[in-house]
């Protein structure tokens, strides 16, 4: 099937679904588009993808699910018999029913999975589990998948009725709630606003970046890694309580899975 254009659609706050995206788009043999949805659009724009379109979307897990801020964006995304390849990255607990709901979600507008994959990497709040990672390791894997999808779309002439089998049970997991909000230190904060700039669900107000909306934070850690001034942390006593309950249920050597 000849590729007409590589869309490549993703939600990563902290970067590491972005590098994983990259990696396995280097390895597909076509002209590439990036939509990064991290970046906070208050108007949420209408992406239409053809039938000769190769379109990879890419998420992080949260709380085993697809990220709710990512859902909304989904409702103004569609295919048209478009084939549809899904990354999935986690912070080395489980990714759980992300990639069945991505799936599901995807081919209601339809998409056509074709492939999918999940990366263990870095855990965005506590960085000790899974750390540095994707490595050069996994950043190898996901070329080999990207080879991968790029050698069976170049195979095959059309992908209707297939059926793609990921992981995941339904009814999906209870989707949890933020239960740590990043704060600023009053005595650090220089309000460059680099905080709220880069917040993917706007919940810094830009005219007082100290602030943060509780109701709209998702407790992505985008602003913590972001300040350049070490202004913005979460509460250390709950920090060191969830790092230890985080130490027991993950494992830092989780390998790549993929699905075709």
């Amino acid at each position: 099937m000849k590729i007409n254009e590589l869309k490549l659609v993703y939600f990563s706050p902290t970067g590491s679904t972005r590098k994983i995206m990259m990696e396995t788009a280097r390895s597909i043999d076509a002209k590439s588009v990036s939509f990064d949805l991290s970046v906070y659009k208050a108007k949420k724009p209408a992406l239409k993808f053809g039938a000769n379109d190769l379109a990879v979307f890419g998420i992080p897990v949260y709380y085993g699910r697809v990220p709710a801020l990512f859902m909304e964006y989904l409702q103004n995304i569609s295919g048209n018999g478009t084939p549809a390849v899904l990354i999935a990255t986690y912070g080395c607990r489980e990714y759980e029913d992300a990639l069945l709901e991505l799936k599901t979600e995807l081919e209601g507008r339809g998409f056509q999975a074709i492939a999918a994959a999940a990366f263990p990497t870095e855990h965005s709040i506590v960085p000790s589990i899974g750390a540095r990672r994707p490595n050069k390791a996994d950043l190898k894997q996901a070329a080999e998948f990207g080879f991968e999808v790029n050698r069976r779309m170049r195979k095959e002439e059309s992908f209707e009725g297939f059926d793609l089998h990921v992981p995941g049970n339904t009814p999906y997991r209870k989707y949890g709630k933020t239960a740590l909000f990043p704060k600023a230190d009053p005595s650090l904060c220089t309000l460059c606003g680099a905080c709220a700039k880069v917040c993917p669900a706007a919940a810094i107000p830009a005219d007082d970046p100290k602030k943060t909306d509780h109701k709209k934070c998702i407790g992505c850690m985008k602003c913590v890694r972001t300040c350049r001034q070490k202004a913005r942390a979460v509460n250390s006593i709950k920090l060191g309580i969830l790092g230890k309950k985080l130490t027991k249920v993950c494992s830092s050597d989780k390998k790549a899975e993929f699905f075709f």
